[in-house]
């Protein structure tokens, strides 16, 4: 693309100060097509005015109007570059080279990511906040796969503990009610409306008269395949489900609080075992077994981050809820007390979102009076729109998701809007058939890869010529945004390059005719709106949103 070649000539002109740098798009237009400030982060090193080194970097740069047209250095040291139109012309042919590929990274050798992230009790129906969760998750695996990685998806089970009994007792107890029989339903039992459903058809599916722990096992595993099948509607899939039970029959959760034993950061009291978390920067000590010798969380959580480390994974994410901020801590400390790496395991806290419908703040579910559930929001907006406007907020952003606005069908919802931009570009193609019957669309295809298709683009009157460059230079920040969301953690940058990819696609269209009587501009006016269909299905395809091809 052009930016490496551009790279290339200003580290000719530094000689042995070859240096790594970024060219960015100027926010002032005025100021061309890219910026470097690579005299800025020379001037230290050089001790030099970072003026002074820009204007000899720039003296030592041939002007050529194929490669660059113009460059020219401003304070306090920025070097301003506009783009030759052949290279323009070639990195566009290099998008339909690429096609599917073109913003997707090579992959990286040795670099194996696992990623965890939803994790949710199965307990009940998952509610919005999971929602999130399972959708930043999704993009971010999707995301780390495009910028070359090797990505697997996991969601741990917490099927152990007083969660799972808790669960049994109240599944025991609305089964005995659906008998008829009187029962007392205790302060702590989970809602009879969020498990009314997963009881009957545990019953259903398990014949008369099962057992308190059959039931409960039952409920359990119809509540995960519930959820299973949920997450995979709005395209949340997970290589595998890890269960917590497993860490308990294995013993390996035993086998870890021997190693924390044996580290010499635990001490007993009042007949509990407790990990020195404060040692490691925690707010507190944490519990690792309590004085009845039940096992808390924690004890678990490590041994199942040991586990992970385990399987031979370079980095190890976690998306958690917001709630479970500080809780990293002890855990980073704990493993590595054992020995282990703790610096491989980052932690993304994804922060709450609430719903917002006919203008007022939504706070209780239908259905449940408690929580807004998944299906509920889902079933009013559709996959596309859940998606979207779930990761259209960085993670540690809190947010308001606008159900009445994810619903419209028009430029006001953004992901409408871009989809509306993709099935543009295809009903354009559709359309030149039967305009142009003449025009072999096959010959056409196969000049798209060669830059000589794209150099009438470049001679047309003002305003013509901006918009098409406007949207030549935002096709081409694709890789660039894909590489930087990726470092980021965050694909909501990919949501909002995606709006304005469109922006710029609807003004290219409103400004520029794309048949004319000048055969070549309408070939390369077709070539740079399939590159614009391409960019956006890529695009679309890391955030798990499809590309209509009508609308």
């Amino acid at each position: 693309m052009y930016k490496e070649k551009i790279k290339e000539e200003i580290n000719k002109a530094l000689n042995e100060n070859t240096k790594a740098f970024a060219l960015e798009r100027p926010k002032t237009k005025d100021h061309g097509d890219v910026a470097t400030n690579i005299a800025m982060i020379l001037s230290k090193e050089l001790k030099k005015n970072p003026l002074d080194i820009a204007n000899e970097i720039v003296g030592k740069i041939k002007l050529d109007e194929r490669l660059i047209s113009k460059i020219e250095v401003a304070k306090p040291g920025f070097i301003n570059i506009t783009v030759g139109n052949d290279l323009l012309s070639e990195s566009i042919s290099e998008v339909h080279k690429l096609g599917d590929l073109f913003g997707f990274d090579k992959p990286k050798s040795k670099e194996k990511i696992l990623l965890e992230y939803v994790s949710a009790n199965p307990t009940g129906d998952l509610h919005i906040g999971h929602g999130r969760q399972a959708v930043i998750g999704s993009c971010l695996a999707n995301l780390f796969e495009a910028a070359g990685y090797d990505v697997k998806r996991e969601f741990y089970v917490n099927d152990y503990g007083e969660q799972i009994s808790k669960l049994s007792e109240s599944t025991w107890a609305l089964y005995e009610k659906l008998q008829g029989k009187e029962v007392e339903w205790k302060e702590d039992y989970y809602p009879e409306e969020l498990l009314i459903s997963y009881v009957k058809e545990a019953i259903s599916s398990n014949g008369s008269n099962p057992s308190k722990e059959s039931l409960g096992q039952k409920v359990k595993e119809t509540i995960l395949k519930a959820q299973r099948n949920l997450l995979a509607s709005f395209n949340v899939v997970f290589d595998e489900w890890f269960s917590e039970t497993s860490l308990h029959k294995s013993n390996a959760a035993k086998e870890t609080l021997e190693k924390l034993k044996k580290s010499g950061f635990t001490y007993e009291k009042e007949g509990a075992l407790w990990f020195k978390a404060e040692e490691f920067g925690d707010v507190r000590d944490r519990v690792l077994v309590r004085a009845d010798g039940r096992p808390t969380y924690i004890a678990a959580d490590i041994a199942y981050h040991e586990n992970k480390l385990n399987r031979g994974f370079d980095q190890l994410i976690n998306l958690w809820g917001a709630d479970h901020h500080g809780q990293e801590v002890g855990l980073k400390g704990a493993l590595k007390s054992i020995g282990l790496d703790e610096k491989k395991l980052e932690l993304i806290f994804v922060q709450m979102v609430s719903l917002k419908k006919d203008g007022q703040e939504v706070k209780m579910s239908k259905r449940t009076g408690m929580v807004v559930t998944v299906a509920e929001v889902l079933e009013e907006v559709g996959s596309d729109a859940f998606r979207y406007f779930l990761i259209e907020s960085h993670p540690n952003n809190r947010m308001v998701f606008d159900i009445d606005l994810a619903k419209k069908q028009d430029k006001d919802n953004p992901v409408y809007y871009i989809q509306y931009a993709h099935a543009r570009c295809c009903s354009i193609f559709r359309q030149i058939k039967e305009q142009l019957p003449n025009l072999n669309i096959d010959d056409l295809e196969k000049n798209l890869s060669s830059k000589e298709t794209f150099l009438s683009l470049f001679k047309v009157e003002e305003a013509e010529l901006k918009a098409t460059k406007n949207l030549i230079l935002k096709i081409l920040d694709f890789p660039d945004e894909v590489s930087t969301a990726a470092i980021l953690r965050s694909p909501s940058k990919i949501a909002n390059y995606l709006k304005e990819l469109a922006a710029d696609f609807h003004q290219f269209y409103t400004v520029c005719r794309v048949i004319s009587k000048d055969e070549s501009l309408t070939k390369a006016r077709l070539g740079l709106i399939k590159a614009t269909k391409i960019t956006i299905a890529n695009g679309l395809k890391i955030l798990g949103v499809s590309a209509p091809e009508s609308m």
